[in-house]
């Protein structure tokens, strides 16, 4: 009875936390708003575009992570993030002094973004379109790639498939495993790229052993950090689930200074916890 009793209370509490995330952002951010860029013939892509008081130069290109889709959204005046721990920390990345730039699923990707798009010709001309338009309408001067769980199979296909130099870094968090990702030549990748996996990620599509074999993999990059996570809050959600270690749930704040840290060219230690 007490077990059950403890459940029902972490669950509620998950929610009202979700509940924060659904306003949090308009009050954090001077600037918000979801732009539509088009990208392919009869093909657009949402942008939720947040910037704190500074006027920013560098960009966090956002990936979430499962099908890409409906991870933001608009509803009586009010911006929605969901709680993929990208998007419930986006006004935390935002506030220190980054334009924060999450992606939504392309128009005619009505199921979300599939595997074999995310790692599609057609994805790289979306992602080339945006940063083109960042580039003039925000005025970016430096711009970084940020996925996590399958938002990093996007994210490291876009750093190989990119010749130009478009990208300053690559950051991969709850990282996709190597064997799982067809399509991509991790040789092209010549990025710097930081690696943060938490050590007791159950879900059973992003074990941890993944990421040290994705630094493996990176042979051509001309830096690979790898930090390893651990500690966090009690899980509110299911192992595969933004609200567990998987989404670094209990650990945003420490995940965070890492970021920062990293992009800002400070050593960043092999491991963090609380």
């Amino acid at each position: 009875m007490h077990l059950t009793r403890l459940r029902r209370l972490l669950f509620n509490l998950a929610g009202f936390m979700i509940s924060l995330w659904l306003v949090a952002p308009a009050l954090a951010a001077s600037y918000e708003a979801i732009e539509i860029v088009p990208t392919r013939p009869d093909v657009t892509v949402r942008l939720l575009v947040i910037k704190a008081n500074s006027k920013p130069s560098t960009a966090l290109i956002l990936f979430p992570g499962a099908d890409g889709a409906k991870h933001f959204g608009e509803k009586d005046g009010r911006f929605w993030v969901s709680n993929n721990f990208l998007m419930r920390t986006s006004t935390d990345l935002a506030a220190a002094g980054y334009i924060v730039v999450a992606l939504d699923a392309p128009s005619d990707q009505g199921h979300g973004m599939s595997d074999p798009f995310r790692t599609s010709p057609q994805h790289a001309k979306d992602v080339r379109k945006i940063i083109a338009y960042l580039k003039e309408k925000h005025r970016i001067s430096s711009l970084y790639l940020v996925g996590t769980g399958k938002g990093t199979l996007s994210v490291a296909y876009l750093a190989a498939v990119f010749d130009e130099p478009a990208i300053d870094g690559v950051i991969l968090t709850a990282v996709y495993p190597p064997s799982e990702c067809a399509g991509i030549d991790f040789s092209d990748i010549d990025d710097p790229v930081l690696i943060i996996h938490h050590l007791y990620d159950e879900c059973r599509t992003t074990p941890v052993q993944g990421a040290f074999e994705m630094k493996k993999r990176l042979a051509e990059s001309p830096q690979v950090d790898i930090v390893v996570v651990t500690g966090g809050s009690l899980s509110a959600s299911t192992p595969c689930n933004a609200l567990s270690n998987h989404g670094f749930y209990g650990m945003e704040k420490p995940v965070i200074q890492v970021m920062k840290d990293w992009i800002a060219g400070k050593p960043v230690p092999e491991r963090i916890s609380k």
